[in-house]
């Protein structure tokens, strides 16, 4: 594994490591996630990239029929 040093002001160092502590995890761990999140979207151009749990379940539902305006009909109908 490579070290990397970055640059940040004080007070995202400071936010970074709160939230590290409140997820229970290192700062490395929360950069190395988003890093894993940034390369996974990469592969979907003009969106937002997803979180890795996220990521990982792309493609995990062969052969759906359903398309997105399915999807909003079936909303439609059951919220109306």
């Amino acid at each position: 594994m490579a070290k990397l040093t970055l640059h940040v002001p004080d007070n995202l160092v400071e936010a970074a490591k709160l939230e590290a502590a409140k997820r229970r995890t290192s700062v490395s761990k929360l950069v190395s996630d988003y890093f894993r999140a940034f390369r996974a979207g990469a592969t979907q151009t003009g969106s937002t990239p997803l979180p890795p749990v996220t990521a990982s379940l792309v493609g995990s539902i062969q052969g759906a029929d359903a398309d997105q305006e399915s999807y909003i009909d079936f909303l439609q109908q059951k919220h109306s």
